[in-house]
């Protein structure tokens, strides 16, 4: 260690070029998995941060809510089967604000909002009545606040803002929750009919009694299926192409990464041959040169990732709402643990060159 903190504040200016370059790659590293886990909340943050962990869905809605349809006395049979049941219904839709033309992607989130589904109100009223709304806080930025009248681009139908929730989205779009009777009101104008039915029932399951529901379902409901929470979030549509295209890229940096790095300490090695030579002449044991090397590594990556942590999470802060960025404490020391141990792992090819490193060769400068 001694040894490692000795070279490092002589040679400051080469181990400063490695200590930026440490610092953009983890920048780069820890930015890149916000977005990828950002991009995953904006496709379906609303299903994931929900306390339902199964749903009813039509057999042939390929686990889409948005193509499901069950009617009310399908609800009924289950809600008198289970206790922590509810509608849920997603409808994608445009609005504009009262008095202006541009147009909104909005979802819809049309449930009971005195049951277990209803999100954290953040900002206004949590009491959702007929024809009012409760939006995502994202849509701040666009200009939406309290008391504003939404006008709804299909039906011409006005809703009064009582509220903003947050991390609510659903398809890239924020959502709008809206109460039932409201949505009844909604499709029924949009459609021209008198009597609608919803797309599907959340239920909050223990998980032991799964099979239980789902025999009952099966004997009970025809053309309905029970499906798992993590089911009808992989299947919201683009998302498993976006976060596995995204996967593949943080995984390819990582790859980049470690070579880079490897290089890196490679060439820095190269140059301090002789003198590890001389401390081999001096009796110098290779275990005492290997960990000097990775000690330097080691300090060197952990003050790269300190500060890139520091620009990551300053950098978030930075960033508008609308910017789909996720990046927890939890995954950010995952990442950075992982950057660390390939780190340190690039720098074994450094070691190698070393332990074949001839005291009297190297001295001589033929290496």
């Amino acid at each position: 260690m001694f040894l490692a903190f000795k070279e490092l504040k002589k040679n400051k200016s080469k181990f400063s070029l490695i200590l930026i370059i440490l610092i953009l790659i983890i920048f780069l590293v820890l930015f890149l998995a916000g977005l990828t886990k950002g991009l995953a909340a904006a496709t379906g943050a609303t299903l994931e941060n929900s306390e339902a962990n199964y749903y009813i869905l039509d057999e042939s809605s390929d686990k889409l809510i948005t193509r499901s349809n069950i009617s009310k006395e399908d609800f009924e049979i289950i809600s008198d089967f289970i206790k922590d049941s509810t509608i849920v219904n997603l409808q994608m839709s445009n609005v504009t604000k009262e008095g202006e033309d541009k147009k909104i992607n909005l979802t819809y989130y049309a449930i009971d909002p005195n049951n277990f589904l209803m999100p954290e109100v953040i900002e206004g009223s949590n009491e959702l009545h007929n024809n009012e709304i409760i939006l995502n806080s994202s849509l701040t930025e666009e200009g939406f606040k309290l008391g504003d009248i939404l006008i709804d681009a299909a039906t011409d139908l006005e809703f009064t803002i009582v509220g903003f929730t947050e991390n609510q989205m659903y398809g890239h779009t924020s959502i709008g929750i809206i109460n039932l009777d409201t949505y009844e009101n909604l499709l029924k104008t949009a459609t021209g009919r008198d009597e609608v039915n919803f797309q599907s029932i959340a239920l909050k399951v223990n998980e032991n009694d799964v099979s239980t529901l789902e025999k009952f379902v099966h004997e009970n409901l025809d053309g309905k299926a029970l499906y798992s929470s993590s089911d009808i979030i992989k299947n919201i549509p683009g998302r498993m192409a976006e976060q596995s295209t995204l996967i593949m890229m943080l995984a390819f940096l990582f790859v980049i990464s470690a070579m880079i790095l490897a290089v890196f300490f490679y060439v820095t090695t190269m140059q301090k041959i002789p003198q590890f030579g001389v401390l081999k002449a001096l009796g110098a044991k290779m275990s005492t040169l290997s960990k000097s090397l990775i000690y330097q590594v080691a300090i060197l990556s952990l003050i790269g990732i300190f500060i890139g942590n520091i620009l990551t999470f300053g950098s978030a802060s930075l960033l508008p709402a609308s910017m789909p960025f996720v990046l927890s404490f939890k995954d950010a020391f995952m990442v950075s643990l992982l950057f660390l141990i390939i780190s340190i792992l690039s720098s074994l090819f450094s070691i190698k060159k070393v332990s074949k490193v001839d005291a009297v060769s190297a001295i001589g400068g033929n290496y």
